[in-house]
């Protein structure tokens, strides 16, 4: 496998022409994809994609229901509706560390989440160009960006990956343990030659975690000072040590379906913002 400067080196259309020299012979209509019809790879929680995950056995935290019991417009989907091309491995649910499923006294064994960094690894295999040469070997991806969407981290007692009863609210080390993982993804796709691409945290006021409270039954969700904490630190770590990628302000002025995701109107324009924003940095 290429270095990691080497695979940077291999994005966008000098990656394209590479592979296509390499690619045998094939129809006029076959071969590899533009640079404008690169996929956005997209990982995270529900904002990124609204299913539970299943395991082998067919298990799943809360036997499997989607937000809004299917009813919900993903942030993944959106994209798509606005034309956009995505590889989404985001998971609802979802923490930035893999975890299993945690009730209020035990947690399910073998029945959880992916973390973050398995999740980006499985979109960028996705879009991986092997070397017809050596398959074992990259020359690149079909892809230049990674949207990495906000996680569960300290948001509810369901997310610390410990029985609910067992868990507290985090403290400032935790946020910021939750954002070393963040910031450690974001470095990993950029290794990989891809721009991350991450969104502030709505605002509090535009969200109503009591009714989400009380909805899931969870032990405890965020007041507004710890969310003020998690959000204010996802932001200024972001921008301190990731000044490479792009944040994007997608979910300002948020409505919800439930106080917590957001509505179909909501969810297309993030879409919109973020196409934007991606669209502003190409022009430099």
């Amino acid at each position: 496998m290429l270095a990691p400067s080497s695979l940077r080196a291999l994005t966008g259309l000098g990656l394209l022409t590479l592979a296509t020299a390499f690619t045998p012979a094939a129809p006029a209509t076959a071969g590899v994809p533009q640079a404008t019809d690169q996929p956005i790879l997209l990982i995270g929680a529900s904002y990124a994609d609204g299913r539970l995950p299943f395991n082998d056995q067919l298990q799943a935290p809360f036997g499997g229901a989607a937000v809004g019991f299917g009813s919900y417009l993903s942030l993944g989907d959106a994209l798509v509706y606005k034309g956009s091309l995505v590889i989404n491995e985001g998971q609802a649910g979802a923490t930035s560390f893999a975890r299993d499923f945690c009730l209020p006294q035990l947690c399910v064994p073998d029945v959880g989440w992916q973390g973050y960094d398995t999740q980006l690894l499985k979109a960028s295999a996705r879009v991986a160009i092997p070397n017809p040469a050596d398959p074992t070997q990259i020359l690149g991806y079909n892809a230049s960006y990674a949207y990495i969407s906000i996680g569960n981290d300290c948001l509810h007692s369901g997310a610390a990956g410990v029985p609910q009863l067992e868990s507290a609210p985090c403290s400032q080390a935790e946020v910021d343990a939750y954002l070393d993982r963040v910031i450690a993804v974001g470095q990993m796709a950029e290794d990989m030659g891809l721009v991350p691409v991450f969104s502030e945290y709505p605002t509090y006021g535009d969200l109503d975690l009591a009714f989400q409270g009380a909805a899931t039954g969870l032990v405890w969700w965020a007041d507004e000072t710890q969310y003020d904490a998690i959000s204010t630190t996802w932001r200024e770590r972001i921008e301190a040590e990731l000044p490479d990628a792009i944040l994007v302000d997608a979910w300002h002025g948020l409505e919800t379906i439930d106080g917590l995701h957001p509505t179909p109107k909501s969810a297309l324009k993030a879409a919109a913002r973020i196409r934007e924003a991606i669209a502003a940095f190409e022009c430099g």
